[in-house]
């Protein structure tokens, strides 16, 4: 049997073909009416549009991409050793975004660290796909010379929780300053005095701000102390990190480290040294992942909506995508929400 075209769909719905073209092009002004005696029609005939000969004809791929960096640690990873599970929940929003549209999309890992590297796997990428519009994961989102490529291909793009230069394609953010002070401020009230913070990679700027903003919070208390110690945003990176201060003279009574993963690593280091959480440590992370919910006690967290910011994300490209327009450069403020979980307790507890 032949191929149904659209002209076979025209006469079994009863329409034009042109208006067959506007329901398979998602064009904005078809009727809902029309839409639906074209869809039936299609489904009827068991139609599947030829997406490499729409994108000769309207000039788009019905592709997004996924940026991340890995470097060449990508090729090191393995069961005992993965992407960071946040990576899941914005695929999970993009799927959800793409499916619905009829889009696809792909991941694409390019190494930040080494500039002229990352721009020829950048360039093997755009001459292998053709993307309609892109969204940079940290640190990616704050790599310059990255922006700057994207901007003279005049490719879309969305970042997630950039650091810098605001406003610079469609940002996503929370206010990570903010969120800092309160759990500074939400710990301080629970009595602890000795706390620790576990910071993530220095190529991330995004949790910087909630360095900065737990300062702010400890600078009202003038016996407060601060131990800060350098992580990777892994498990592992948060198990050696927590050691070190759990190891040190001065032991901290409450641990922030920035981002859940590696608050799970303190967990473990915690339990390793006989420790009780929230008993002899309290400890916090951030970002709301599904390990801290995971484990046990469940870990007090700055829940923040990823899957929802991702598939924010790709439908404000897709839309741009099929209107044939320019993604105006903004940012946007998303809402966050301390968890506060059995990892906490007062100091007069322990």
């Amino acid at each position: 049997m032949s191929r149904p075209t659209i002209i076979d769909i025209a006469n079994r719905a009863g329409v034009s073909f042109k208006t067959v073209s506007r329901v398979l092009n998602k064009h904005p002004k078809v009727g809902e009416e029309y839409r639906v005696k074209v869809e039936q029609a299609m489904a009827e005939l068991n139609f599947k549009p030829n997406r490499a000969a729409q994108q000769l004809r309207g000039g788009r791929s019905s592709i997004l991409g996924l940026m991340v960096s890995s470097g060449a640690e990508i090729l090191t990873l393995d069961e005992g050793n993965r992407l960071p599970s946040y990576i899941a929940d914005i695929i999970t929003g993009m799927l959800q975004s793409c499916q619905a549209a009829g889009f696809h999309l792909v991941t694409e890992n390019i190494d930040n660290s080494n500039e002229a590297a990352g721009k020829a796997w950048l360039a093997d990428c755009f001459d292998a796909v053709s993307f309609d519009g892109l969204l940079l994961m940290p640190p990616l989102c704050d790599t310059g010379w990255l922006l700057d490529e994207l901007d003279a291909r005049q490719v879309r793009y969305a970042r997630m929780n950039p650091g810098t230069q605001l406003g610079r394609g469609l940002c996503l953010v929370i206010d990570n300053h903010s969120a800092g002070r309160e759990i500074g401020a939400y710990l301080l009230d629970q009595g602890h005095r000795r706390l620790g913070y576990i910071t993530g990679p220095s190529s991330h700027f995004a949790h910087t701000g909630r360095l900065d903003g737990l300062r702010e919070a400890m600078a009202q208390a003038p016996d407060a102390q601060l131990q800060v110690c350098q992580g990777a945003f892994t498990f592992a990176s948060g198990q050696r990190a927590g050691g070190e201060l759990l190891d040190g003279p001065s032991p901290p009574s409450a641990i922030f480290a920035a981002n859940d993963e590696m608050a799970a690593g303190v967990l473990a280091a915690a339990f390793e040294r006989g420790l009780n959480v929230p008993g002899q440590l309290s400890i916090f992370g951030f970002g709301g992942l599904l390990i801290s919910q995971s484990t046990w006690p469940r870990i007090s967290t700055v829940s923040q909506p990823t899957i929802t910011m991702a598939r924010m994300a790709a439908d404000t490209l897709i839309a741009a995508t099929m209107e044939d327009r320019e993604l105006e450069g903004r940012t946007i403020p998303i809402a966050y929400e301390l968890k506060i979980r059995q990892s906490v307790a007062p100091l007069a507890a322990q």
